[in-house]
C-alpha cells in the first residue's frame, strides 16, 4: 500500500504538466551566451503531454499513447534531483509520437544544444543521402577513398593508402596515425589544410597504413567522409546537407561549424535542439524515410546501424543492463536488458550524453542532452525507460485493456487477434482469400507497412499490394507495374545487392538472408532438377570472405531454398524437399555452443503437412513466425494452378524446438 501511495502522489505532483504548460525558452540574452554560461533553470520542466509546436513532430500523451506514466515521472524526478548527474533534457518518442518532454539545468526547448560526437551520425546520414540521390552507390563504400578525391597527389602518399575505403573510415579504421603534436604543427600553416589539402597532408605524414594499423581508433576519420561528400555532390557539402537533409526535415534552428579545411565539421561541432534530435532518431527508426520521402536508403541505414566493430570490452555495463556494445558507420549499438529480455539499441552518441537512442523492437526513440559530470545515459535508459514500455505498450485499437490483448501491439498486425502455438491464416478477407494465391507477407522494420502479392481469379497478372498504417488506421493500395521493383526493394533487398560484392559475382545466387553481423546466408538453386545448396559468407574487416557451404545437416534433399537467419545467428530456417517427399517442409537448425550447426529439425506437424510449406520469416519485433502454405491444383482441362496463403504463429514455437545443451 505504501508503494501504491507513493506512485499516486508522484502522478498527482506532475498532473499540472499534463496540459502542456509552456516549456522553458532561452531569451535573446541567453541565446547569445556560450553554452557553459547558460544559467540553470530554477525548476525542472516535465511534460507528459507535449505541445504540438507545428514543427513536424507528432505528439501524444504518456500513458494514453503508451508507457507507464508513473515510472517515467519517477525517473524524471530522479533526474531533477541530480541523481544521475547534469541532464539538460530527456525526451521520449513512442510509435511515432513525442509523448514525454523534459528540460533541466541548461536545457531550453528553443536552444540548440552542443552535439559533440553525435555529429558523426549526422555525417553518416549525409553520406547516405548522397547514395540515395545516386552520387555514390553502396558498392562505392568498399572502393579506395582516394579514388573520389581528384585533387590529391598520390606520389607523396605513405605506403598502404589504397587500403582506406569509405567502409573503413566510417568504422574508425582508416589506419591513419597522426599524433596530436603533428596536427598542431599542421595548423600553423592553415593554408595547406584548405580543401583536400587536409587529406593530402595527413596521407603524406601518417605512419604507413597496414592491416595492424587499421584497427578501431576514435579519431578524425569523419573528416575523410565529409571530404568525399564535398567531392561527389553538386555544389558544396554545406549547401547539400542543408538542402537535402536539414530543410527537408524542417530543421532550421541549428549550428554547424566549419572545419579548418573550409568544409562542414564532421566529428563534432554541431548544435541541435532536443526536438530536432528526435527527428534524426525518427529518420533512423523509419529506415531513412521522412514523411513519405526516402531520404536515405534503407540498406544504408541497416548497414550503418549494425554491429561491425566489437567494442564490448570497453563500453559494456552489464550490471546496468548494457552489453554487446559495438560500432557501425558512426552509430553505436548495444543490447539493453530489461524484463528478462534483450533489446538492440542503435545510437548517435556525443561526449558525456548527447544521445539519440533508437530501439526498433519497441518503436522507441530516446533523446538526451547533458553536461559533465553525468552518468552513462545508455544504462539510465536501460534501467529507467525500457521497463516502462515493455510492461505497458500502447493500447490496442480494439479498446481492450493491455491484459486482454496480452500486451501485443495488435494495430501493427491489421488488428488481428494474435495466434498461439497453432498456426492460423493471416488476416482472412484482408490479405488472405480462398479464391486467390497470396504470397508471403513482408514487413518494414517499424511494422507500419507490409506487402504481399495476389494472383489468380480476377487477377490475371500478379499484383503487388502495400498496406500502410497512418493516423490510427490501415490503408491498402495496389502498386502499378512500373513501380513494383521500387517497392519490392524496400521490403526485400534484391539479389543484385549481394552480387555486387566480388566473392559472389560468378555464383548463380537466387535468394539470401543477412544477420545483424552482416553475414550473408544464400542459396544456389537449379529449378530444372531441384539441385542446389545453402552457403554463407562472413564480413571480415570490411570484406566478404569466399563463400562456404553449410554442412550436410542443412544441405540435404532438393529445392533447398528461402533461408531466414536469426539476427544473432542462433538459428537458421529454410524449406526443402527431403528424400521420399514431393512437397517442401520447413526446417530449422540451431547453432551449437561450439559454433557448429546442429542437425536439421523438421518443424513438426503444426507447421508442416502434405501441402507446400515455404518461406519462413520472423517478424522484425521477434514476436511471430510467418510462412506460406499452399497447394497445386489441377483444372478440368488438365492445367495446373497454385493456391495458398500466408500463415502466422507465435515465435515461441521456435524456442520450443531448441535443443537443451
Amino acid at each position: 500500500m505504501l508503494l501504491l501511495a507513493n506512485v499516486m502522489a508522484l502522478s498527482a505532483a506532475f498532473a499540472q504538466k499534463d496540459i502542456g504548460n509552456a516549456a522553458p525558452e532561452a531569451n535573446d540574452t541567453e541565446a547569445a551566451l556560450s553554452f557553459r554560461d547558460i544559467p540553470d533553470l530554477k525548476e525542472a520542466f516535465i511534460d507528459a503531454a507535449p505541445i504540438d509546436r507545428k514543427d513536424g513532430i507528432s505528439v501524444g500523451k504518456l500513458g494514453t499513447n503508451g508507457g507507464n506514466k508513473a515510472m517515467i515521472l519517477k525517473l524524471a524526478q530522479e533526474i531533477a534531483d541530480s541523481r544521475y548527474g547534469n541532464f539538460d533534457s530527456y525526451l521520449i518518442a513512442y510509435k511515432g509520437k513525442l509523448i514525454f518532454e523534459s528540460y533541466f539545468s541548461r536545457g531550453r526547448i528553443n536552444l540548440p544544444h552542443p552535439q559533440a560526437s553525435a555529429t558523426k551520425a549526422y555525417t553518416s546520414l549525409a553520406l547516405g543521402r548522397a547514395i540515395q540521390l545516386g552520387y555514390l552507390s553502396m558498392a562505392d563504400l568498399h572502393k579506395p577513398l582516394i579514388s573520389f578525391l581528384k585533387d590529391l597527389n598520390p606520389t607523396k602518399f605513405v605506403e598502404g593508402v589504397e587500403k582506406i575505403t569509405l567502409h573503413k573510415a566510417l568504422t574508425m579504421r582508416s589506419g591513419i596515425r597522426i599524433s596530436e603534436e603533428q596536427r598542431e604543427e599542421f595548423k600553423k600553416k592553415p593554408s595547406q589544410l584548405r580543401g583536400q589539402g587536409q587529406v593530402q597532408i595527413y596521407l603524406e605524414h601518417s605512419a604507413p597504413i597496414t592491416s595492424a594499423s587499421q584497427r578501431f581508433k576514435y579519431q578524425f576519420d569523419p573528416m575523410l567522409v565529409m571530404q568525399v561528400i564535398e567531392a561527389v555532390v553538386p555544389g558544396t557539402a554545406k549547401d547539400f546537407i542543408k538542402k537535402e537533409l536539414l530543410d527537408k526535415m524542417g530543421i532550421t534552428n541549428y549550428e554547424w561549424g566549419t572545419e579548418i579545411s573550409g568544409l562542414p565539421k564532421s566529428g563534432s561541432g554541431t548544435s541541435m535542439t532536443s526536438r530536432d534530435m528526435v527527428k534524426w532518431g525518427t529518420l533512423a527508426i523509419n529506415k531513412g524515410k521522412w514523411n513519405d520521402e526516402q531520404l536515405v536508403p534503407a540498406a544504408f541505414i541497416t548497414k550503418s546501424t549494425s554491429k561491425i566493430v566489437d567494442q564490448s570490452d570497453e563500453y559494456d555495463d552489464i550490471a546496468n543492463g548494457v552489453s554487446g556494445t559495438a560500432y557501425g558507420y558512426f552509430w553505436w549499438q548495444a543490447d539493453l536488458s530489461a524484463g528478462g529480455k534483450s533489446y538492440l539499441s542503435k545510437a548517435a552518441r556525443g561526449g558525456s550524453g548527447q544521445n539519440i537512442i533508437v530501439i526498433e523492437a519497441l518503436d522507441l526513440v530516446v533523446v538526451t542532452t547533458t553536461h559533465r559530470p553525468v552518468d552513462d545515459v545508455t544504462s539510465v535508459t536501460a534501467t529507467g525507460v525500457l521497463p516502462a514500455f515493455i510492461e505497458h505498450p500502447i493500447p490496442s485499437m480494439s479498446g481492450k485493456s493491455d491484459s486482454q490483448d496480452k500486451g501485443v501491439l495488435k494495430e501493427r498486425y491489421l488488428g488481428q487477434k494474435p495466434p498461439g502455438l497453432t498456426p492460423e491464416v493471416f488476416a482472412p478477407g484482408i490479405v488472405s482469400t480462398k479464391e486467390h494465391l497470396e504470397t508471403e507477407v513482408l514487413f518494414l522494420p517499424d511494422l507500419t507497412e507490409l506487402s504481399f502479392t495476389r494472383s489468380g481469379g480476377t487477377y490475371k497478372e500478379p499484383t503487388l499490394f502495400v498496406m500502410q498504417y497512418k493516423k490510427n488506421r490501415w490503408s491498402r493500395k495496389s502498386i502499378p507495374s512500373t513501380d513494383i521493383d521500387q517497392y519490392k526493394e524496400r521490403f526485400s533487398p534484391n539479389v543484385s545487392e549481394i552480387k555486387s560484392f566480388e566473392p559472389f559475382k560468378d555464383i548463380p545466387i537466387v535468394g539470401f538472408t543477412i544477420s545483424s553481423k552482416g553475414t550473408f546466408y544464400f542459396y544456389v538453386l537449379d529449378f530444372k532438377d531441384g539441385s542446389g545448396h545453402m552457403s554463407y559468407s562472413r564480413l571480415i574487416d570490411g570484406k566478404y570472405e569466399e563463400p562456404q557451404k553449410l554442412n550436410k545437416a542443412i544441405n540435404r534433399g532438393k529445392y533447398i531454398a528461402h533461408p531466414f537467419i536469426a539476427p544473432d545467428e542462433s538459428y537458421l530456417m529454410w524449406d526443402a524437399e527431403k528424400e521420399g517427399e514431393n512437397t517442401p517442409d520447413i526446417y530449422i537448425s540451431f547453432r551449437k555452443k561450439d559454433g557448429s550447426w546442429g542437425e536439421a529439425i523438421n518443424m513438426g506437424d503444426k507447421i508442416n503437412s502434405a501441402l507446400y510449406e515455404q518461406r519462413p520469416k520472423v517478424t522484425p519485433d521477434g514476436k511471430y513466425l510467418f510462412f506460406w502454405k499452399g497447394d497445386v491444383k489441377v483444372r478440368e482441362d488438365g492445367s495446373r494452378y497454385v493456391i495458398g496463403s500466408p500463415y502466422w504463429v507465435d515465435a515461441q514455437i521456435i524456442e520450443n524446438l531448441r535443443p537443451q545443451e
